[in-house]
């Protein structure tokens, strides 16, 4: 039990954090300071693995390969990236270390402690709602109609290595289905369920939304640093986790994807992929629309990570996208912004013209 464990936490939690860190070792993005660093690497590198993966797994879908192909591609260059994140933070951190003094750390803590203590219980009350949360998806069993499919493909690739090959209600050999294969988020399970040695099932249901749903949260701390001051940050925060507690009022809100159905990709479309296109062009409003390259980089890899999630992810993103910059170019003046942007949404448009050519 202990090396699933293991497993589970090396592929769901260090190897997105890593590549996440690769990303912020470089450029001036090396000039963050170390925490700033870890939670903003740690949503970045899962929207760049997602990006990967689904570079990888989609030629072999179409070519009707291997599970173990997909395996050994993406285990390759996804263990490089973050390898080398955390060597480059190391290196970096080892050279700011020199300049610190540790002798003051107790009575600063001691200081921080008496002046900040009321948005420390506010944190606290957070915590406990996001603890309750992790707990009752761990604890409970969701029905959902779609597991039937998704779990099954899953289970399949997992058992079998083929993607996409039988179908999922009756395991006899089918065609591949176009709509789905090129959206594998069920093969991405299955290759976490593989690397940890459990059954898809297990890792679908007891331990991927152990990770996605602070991942969401993660998400939303850093648009609530664009969007309020510091010292509301924690009643930022616990408003947004009792709306995701209370947001159960239909089977279609972003909250019962997020609490019941973590482990599909409509789930990490509307509760990541989203979410962080939102403070992508947050960010970039904040610099009166001015896009450098390495945001136009961030939407076009996030629209790719979308595609992972779902076929409508192409679509819907880029219309995020290009609605924002229509608005930031009105608004600042700065018609530059709208091709810029539409070059973020080229995987986005790719996909869909691939999706029309296949089907």
């Amino acid at each position: 039990m202990l090396g699933k464990l293991i497993g589970m936490f090396i592929w769901l939690v260090l190897v997105p954090l890593g590549m996440g860190l690769a990303v912020y070792s470089i450029g001036k993005q090396k000039e963050i300071q170390l925490h700033k660093k870890l939670m903003a690497g740690f949503c970045s590198g899962y929207v760049l693995m997602w990006a990967v993966f689904q570079l990888v797994a989609v030629p072999f879908i179409l070519k009707q390969g291997k599970l173990r192909d997909v395996e050994l591609w993406f285990e390759m260059i996804a263990l490089s990236v973050a390898i080398m994140g955390y060597l480059f933070t190391f290196l970096q951190v080892r050279q700011g270390m020199k300049n610190l003094n540790p002798g003051n750390w107790g009575k600063r803590l001691t200081d921080y402690i008496k002046s900040e203590k009321i948005s420390l219980i506010i944190w606290a009350i957070f915590a406990l709602t996001l603890l309750l949360q992790l707990y009752m998806s761990f604890r409970l069993a969701y029905a959902d109609g779609d597991d039937a499919y998704y779990i099954s493909i899953s289970t399949a690739a997992n058992l079998g290595g083929s993607m996409y090959q039988l179908d999922p209600y009756t395991g006899a050999p089918t065609t591949l289905d176009i709509r789905h294969g090129l959206a594998p988020f069920p093969i991405w399970v299955s290759f976490i369920a593989l690397k940890a040695g459990v059954n898809a099932a297990v890792a679908a249901h007891s331990f991927i939304p152990l990770v996605l749903i602070p991942l969401t949260y993660v998400i939303y701390l850093e648009i609530g640093k664009c969007l309020v001051d510091k010292k509301y940050l924690p009643v930022f925060m616990v408003f947004i986790s009792l709306l995701q507690i209370f947001g159960n009022y239909s089977i279609y809100p972003a909250s019962t994807f997020l609490l019941t159905r973590t482990r599909q990709g409509k789930a990490a479309l509307g509760n990541v992929i989203l979410p962080f296109l939102i403070l992508l062009l947050l960010k970039i409003a904040k610099k009166q629309g001015k896009a450098e390259r390495m945001d136009i980089l961030w939407l076009f890899t996030t629209v790719l990570a979308g595609c992972l999630c779902s076929t409508m992810s192409g679509f819907l993103s880029s219309m995020l996208i290009m609605l924002a910059a229509f608005l930031l170019a009105i608004f600042y003046k700065k018609p530059r912004i709208i091709p810029e942007c539409l070059l973020g949404c080229t995987p986005g448009i790719l996909y869909a013209v691939l999706y029309i050519f296949l089907k």
